[in-house]
């Protein structure tokens, strides 16, 4: 399957990575073998890789071109991979489980893994899905993205910088202050 090998590769991933997104009992020595051996995996494992990268199962064993082998992380205007970070953080910060939120949200934990690591962009319903499995805002994930969500966003980094040690926040308020400035002249 040298077109596994052109996917991964594309991402800049390493059979490891891969092995860690996959999950499940996926091996760097299993991708390996899949890659350069010409070994064949099993319809589960195929449909669960054609599913990460967002391709045909025919695409993954050389059956078929497909114009976009690769897709889009970001459209217009939308940065995906920040609803995925959000939502990796806001999952992290909450002790909650991957596993946990992929079956509240009737997905796949790989999937998940996938929209929290900005390869895949959920459609808006498993966007929902995933937020109400979380409890999470949806200007919270979107904050990145959303004017509205701005005020939503400096409460964030307020909560971030008064965290830190107080020479990190002096530091960290100059900066902003010097960065303000500059942009006001």
């Amino acid at each position: 399957m040298t077109n596994l090998e052109m996917l991964r590769e594309s991402r800049k991933w390493s059979r490891k990575r891969l092995a860690e997104i996959l999950g499940n009992d996926m091996t760097v020595r299993k991708l390996y073998s899949y890659e350069r051996e010409g070994v064949s995996p099993d319809m589960n494992t195929l449909i669960l890789l054609a599913d990460t990268f967002g391709v045909s199962v025919d695409f993954l064993l050389g059956r078929s071109f497909q114009d976009s082998a690769i897709p889009c992380q970001r459209s217009r205007g939308f940065d995906a991979s920040r609803f995925g970070e959000r939502v990796r953080q806001f999952r992290e910060a909450h002790g909650v489980s991957r596993k946990f939120v992929a079956q509240e949200a009737g997905i796949s934990t790989a999937y998940l893994t996938a929209v929290e690591s900005g390869i895949r962009v959920p459609k808006l319903l498993t966007a929902v899905k995933i937020l109400n499995a979380l409890g999470a805002s949806s200007d919270f994930a979107l904050m990145d993205n959303l004017d509205a969500a701005v005020p939503q966003k400096a409460n964030l980094l307020q909560s971030k910088i008064a965290a830190l040690p107080p020479e990190k926040q002096r530091f960290i308020l100059n900066l902003l202050e010097s960065m303000i400035e500059a942009i006001q002249e």
